[in-house]
């Protein structure tokens, strides 16, 4: 789905949430007893706080379109808007459990989306986070909609209570955390930023804290559990509409009126909840229920999210993470890999004038304003630019409670025979001959693939067997490496930088900054996880070889040391000494 579609889906989606709700506001106010005020605010939170959402949130990745998953989305939420439009004037019958459930399917969808962005965003940015979580949070909506609808009385509940519970989780997710997470676009690199980022896991975590304190007073009667909550909801949200208010505003001036107004309706709508939780605590004081409806309820609706998605909507702050788009291997996958997978899979391209000897064709593409190749030992551009003539000898030093663990993982890898690494050194498993292959592009989906097949020569198995390409993001390129697996592959993404103590040579990592599109992701057809993995490269000349390096190892005519962490624990380093074959 292009941008332009998108952006005119969801114009076209707002305007006719905007109609359908007017036109159930005007039959409220002529006939009260048709139709529930809460209702009224649920109907508000489907037709009008969702699209707007979804129009800040699903914008477009680096290649101009909008993902598979955003678009059905998009395209399915008119129907929502409809079905719960006739939902609320019909009675408990077989057509209103149907109708329900289309609203349960779009926060099932928006659920999806959430997790989609969070788990292959390549760096950990909470801004962005406390968006997903507002996504993730929705389908709670969705089965309390669907309870109160059947009338069902879920964890004893009353009916009321559960629309309730419906209304909340979706301003309190479509409409606060998404709030939140632009508002932490802005705060970004500002000098309350620290600050920002306690409060914004607070934010994440507080509906849920008052989802548990409403749940246990429900069936204890403490209510300082309820009040608790509230309390920490209250005070994170407040904290972060001030944190914005004394630091940064749009620049767009009707933008920014409404997003003023948005924050102001926060005081007001945070101080009614605090006086409700504790009222009912103190016994000092009562707000009942149709008063919090008529006062918080419209104030943090209208005042609070309406005013503040529009605002935003006006002036979308732009991400401060690299855009979605990384081009991912779409080779088929095999349960078996090993040496012959690129020729049984038919990805071996035989027309062409020459085959590539290398991972790389000219170390020089990789040259940009703080990456000089150039300046790198002429014997490591010699093995990126001519691998197959090489060959390497190998060195593992498992670290511990891994080393155990490892000869379990030796069981999967030598019968997928796929990063089939070696237990120790001085085996069968030392000695690795590489041979790279032509593949084609149109089977891959990237452009100029190679396979190279790592092997150990004593015993026909292989190592490695993988796809390497490269692409460029923000004027960088990338490494692009893919590791074929059953179900998908695992992907490196690579980004190359000079060694800090040896500028002749040169390192390769997968740690992720902002912005950037390194890191190890597993990759399908269907969904794409940035794993926690990490692993760096360091690639040495001879005459400068690193103080691990393994003593009485064999020394090539250049060296490598291959560290790799899981969760950030290092589990394992690869010492390589790498020599021209003879």
């Amino acid at each position: 789905m292009s941008a332009k579609n998108t952006r005119q889906w969801l114009r076209f989606t707002i305007v006719l949430g905007g109609l359908t709700w007017l036109i159930a506001f005007a039959v409220y106010l002529v006939s009260p007893e048709t139709l529930h005020e809460i209702e009224l605010l649920f109907h508000l939170g489907v037709s009008l706080i969702t699209p707007l959402a979804m129009r800040i949130v699903f914008q477009p990745n680096r290649d101009g379109k909008i993902s598979r998953l955003n678009s059905i989305a998009i395209r399915f939420h008119p129907i929502v808007i409809i079905a719960v439009g006739l939902l609320l004037f019909l009675n408990t019958s077989v057509i209103s459990v149907v109708l329900v459930s289309v609203w349960f399917l779009q926060t099932v969808f928006l659920a999806m989306c959430g997790l989609q962005r969070l788990l292959q965003r390549p760096a950990i940015a909470i801004e962005e986070i406390c968006i997903d979580f507002g996504f993730l949070y929705t389908p709670i909506s969705g089965i309390w909609f669907i309870a109160y609808s059947a009338d069902y009385s879920l964890l004893t509940f009353d009916r009321l209570a559960m629309l309730l519970t419906a209304v909340h989780f979706v301003f309190i997710s479509l409409g606060a955390l998404v709030i939140i997470g632009l508002i932490g676009r802005q705060l970004y690199e500002s000098r309350v930023w620290h600050i920002y980022k306690s409060l914004a896991i607070v934010s994440i975590l507080s509906p849920l804290a008052i989802a548990i304190g409403i749940t246990f007073t429900q069936f204890s009667g403490r209510l300082w559990l309820e009040a608790g909550a509230v309390v920490i909801l209250a005070s994170s949200y407040l904290l972060v509409a001030l944190l914005y208010l004394l630091n940064q505003l749009p620049q767009d001036k009707f933008s920014k009126l409404l997003i003023t107004l948005s924050t102001i309706s926060l005081f007001g709508t945070m101080l009614l909840a605090l006086g409700y939780s504790i009222g009912r605590l103190t016994n000092m004081w009562v707000i009942s229920i149709p008063q919090m409806v008529q006062w918080h309820g419209w104030l943090n609706a209208v005042g609070f999210c309406l005013f503040g998605l529009l605002g935003w909507n006006v002036s979308i702050p732009n991400s401060k993470v690299a855009l979605y788009g990384i081009p991912f291997s779409q080779m088929p996958w095999r349960w078996h890999i090993g040496t012959t997978f690129f020729e049984r899979i038919g990805a071996i391209e035989n027309n062409v004038l020459s085959s590539p000897t290398g991972i790389v064709d000219e170390m020089s593409l990789y040259k940009r304003d703080n990456f000089a190749p150039q300046n790198l030992d002429q014997n490591i551009i010699a093995f990126y630019e001519d691998t197959a003539s090489h060959e390497l000898l190998v060195y593992p030093e498992w670290k511990a409670p891994f080393k155990d663990l490892s000869k379990l993982y030796k069981l999967f890898s030598q019968r997928v025979e796929q990063m089939n690494f070696p237990l120790q050194p001085e085996s069968e498993e030392t000695l690795i001959s590489s041979n790279i292959i032509p593949l084609k592009d149109e089977l891959d989906g990237r452009d100029k693939v190679r396979g190279w097949v790592r092997v150990y020569p004593n015993t026909g198995q292989a190592v490695y067997v993988a796809a390497y390409s490269s692409h460029i993001y923000e004027n960088c390129r990338y490494m692009n490496i893919a590791f074929p697996l059953p179900f998908g592959n695992l992907t490196s993404i690579l980004r190359l930088e000079l060694l800090q103590d040896d500028n002749q040579g040169v390192l390769l990592t997968s740690f992720s900054k902002r912005q950037q599109d390194q890191g190890v992701y597993f990759a399908s057809s269907f969904l794409t996880i940035r794993l926690p993995i990490d692993e760096t490269i360091k690639v040495y000349s001879t005459h400068s070889i690193y103080e691990d390096f393994p003593r009485d190892f064999a020394q090539g005519e250049i060296v490598a040391e291959h560290k790799m962490w899981l969760f950030g624990i290092h589990f394992l380093t690869l010492h390589y000494s790498i020599s021209t074959k003879k």
